[in-house]
């Protein structure tokens, strides 16, 4: 345990100072990310950052895509139990007003990307929770987290380029807890889908899970309008479009149960290039790479999702596209966060 200038506020939860957590689990982690799209698809940053204390590391990254190119960077260091200086060589994040407004700034690197934006919440953040049977009874969830629906303003830089964010959309997510990398051999996400969708008095999100072997699924979400109000999501059934052997899609359709009873048909078609998640989220969460480290790459992503690229990873990791949906006829513009089983022998099965 180490004192530091957070244990002065009256903040404390447990007999520890602040710089410790419950537990000592290695895969305990408290982090957030950020993604903001402009409506066209033709532009997408990513960002995150998250704190790692009983592997004394805190990482980031930043990937900004741009048409049918995707260049990343990522970055670590060395915790050294100061949770609340959340920089990490030219990426720094800062929270300009608590549940509302974050500033996110990466400066001057070898990388080729920038940005200085500032996101406002349009909403505010919804807590995920999980539902009864959604897991066997011995097991509880391990992992807390919120998600909230916004807009961006500021700037990015991409290959010399500067370009104007002006009410880019996009959603946060905040999370905190134990939350481990897959074990081979054992359950997988057959589907994952987080998905977010801005339409004009209201905003959308859920997430929804299958895993393989165990017959898990999971769906939590909800209907936030703009007056404060929300509709819980129960339930989903889902009919996805193919290109066929690959991974890639051309149109989604879900019928969504609200927790009025009511039936929401939603669909989504795609307008922009994939963007990979392992241009962060690379699976090393957390894994000490020493007192500073930062690594980086540009990938060419104007081609079809296909399960073997490396950029897909050995777990079917997630990818981003941006897309046009319809809410029971409304539109409006999202961002569809997808992974499914790398096994090349999967097939989708439509629930309806």
């Amino acid at each position: 345990m180490a004192i530091t200038e957070w244990d002065d506020y009256l903040i404390h939860q447990t007999l520890h100072t602040i710089d410790a957590v419950e537990s000592d689990d290695p895969f305990f982690q408290d982090r957030f990310f950020f993604t903001a799209n402009n409506a066209e698809g033709t532009l997408e940053l990513a960002a995150g950052l998250g704190t790692y204390p009983n592997a004394n590391v805190m990482d980031g990254f930043v990937w900004v895509r741009h048409k049918g190119v995707q260049r990343n960077i990522r970055l670590s260091r060395h915790l050294q139990a100061d949770r609340a200086n959340t920089v990490v060589g030219p990426l720094s994040f800062k929270v300009l007003e608590p549940l509302k407004r974050w500033g996110i700034y990466l400066g001057d690197n070898d990388y080729d990307i920038g940005c200085s934006v500032e996101f406002e919440g349009r909403v505010a953040p919804y807590l995920h929770t999980l539902q009864a049977g959604q897991l066997e009874p011995e097991r509880r969830p391990e992992m807390v987290h919120y998600t909230q629906e916004g807009r961006f303003t500021g700037s990015i830089t991409f290959e010399g380029q500067q370009f104007k964010v002006d009410r880019f959309f996009g959603p946060r997510d905040r999370s905190w807890g134990v939350r481990r990398p897959p074990t081979p051999g054992g359950p997988t996400m057959e589907i994952y889908q987080w998905n977010h969708a801005q339409f004009s008095n209201c905003s959308l999100v859920f997430i929804y899970i299958e895993l393989s072997v165990v017959p898990i699924r999971i769906c939590t979400g909800a209907i936030q309008n703009d007056d404060g109000s929300l509709i819980p999501i129960v339930d989903m059934r889902h009919r996805i479009e193919f290109i066929p052997g690959l991974r890639s899609y051309t149109k989604m359709e879900w019928l969504l149960k609200d927790a009025e009873g009511k039936e929401r048909h939603l669909i989504a078609k795609p307008i922009s290039p994939v963007a990979y998640m392992t241009g962060g989220y690379d699976g090393r969460h957390g894994e000490d790479r020493g007192p500073f480290h930062v690594e980086g790459e540009r990938w060419d992503v104007s081609q079809p999702l296909d399960s073997p690229s490396p950029q897909f990873g050995n777990y079917g990791l997630p990818n981003h596209r941006v897309a046009e949906l319809q809410l029971d006829g409304e539109p409006g513009v999202g961002l569809l966060e997808t992974g499914y089983m790398g096994d090349e022998a999967w097939q989708y099965k439509p629930s309806f």
